[in-house]
């Protein structure tokens, strides 16, 4: 079964006042952080999607292979839809990630792969929330590239509530929204 990996980095994180996505994190970008952990789990099934500040942000980064989407002032919803249908056509399953989780580390996506059954959704779960990173199964590939606006992979988990698999991942729940929040991230 091929998964890739789809990490989420084209927003403008305004409410962190400069580029987020390569705010230091022991000495590398956030984001590079990110593709290190997921090539540790997919190696060379790596793809990020990136849209605001993407040629700076692009010249800090190696190892993922870069979706462009142009409508990144649309939501998270537009990145997911860009990055799956960008993969659907090669990969039976996507596992989505948010550039700015730095806890989640490559044990917990082996996790989440461990469960996976290639049928059904598989997702994280945290303040009494499902949320990503989550693997999602081709059935869903349509679904995620319909996704628009902030309606991100979060709605799409809530309404599979039948078939879903959740794994408790309490690391999920810190993100990066401010400077300050880099001070208490490990």
């Amino acid at each position: 079964m091929k998964i890739a990996a789809l990490i989420l980095a084209a927003g403008a994180a305004s409410r962190f006042g400069s580029t987020k996505q390569l705010a230091d994190i022991d000495g590398k970008p956030m984001l590079q952080h990110c593709i290190d952990q997921a090539n540790n789990v997919l190696p060379g099934m790596v793809f990020t999607v990136l849209g605001n500040q993407h040629q700076n942000i692009a010249a800090n980064i190696t190892g993922s292979q870069l979706i462009l989407n142009p409508d990144w002032q649309e939501g998270i919803g537009k990145s997911i839809a860009t990055g799956a249908t960008y993969l659907k056509a090669d990969y039976d399953a996507i596992l989505v990630l948010l550039a700015d989780q730095p806890r989640v580390k490559s044990r917990h996506l082996h996790q989440l792969i461990r469960l996976f059954d290639g049928q059904r959704p598989v997702c994280s779960y945290y303040r009494e929330s499902v949320g990503v990173p989550a693997i999602f199964p081709k059935v869903n590939f349509d679904a995620l590239t319909e996704l628009s606006g902030d309606q991100g992979a979060k709605a799409l988990l809530q309404g599979i509530t039948d078939d879903l698999l959740r794994l408790p991942l309490p690391e999920a729940s810190f993100d990066v929204d401010r400077p300050e929040d880099l001070t208490s991230w490990n």
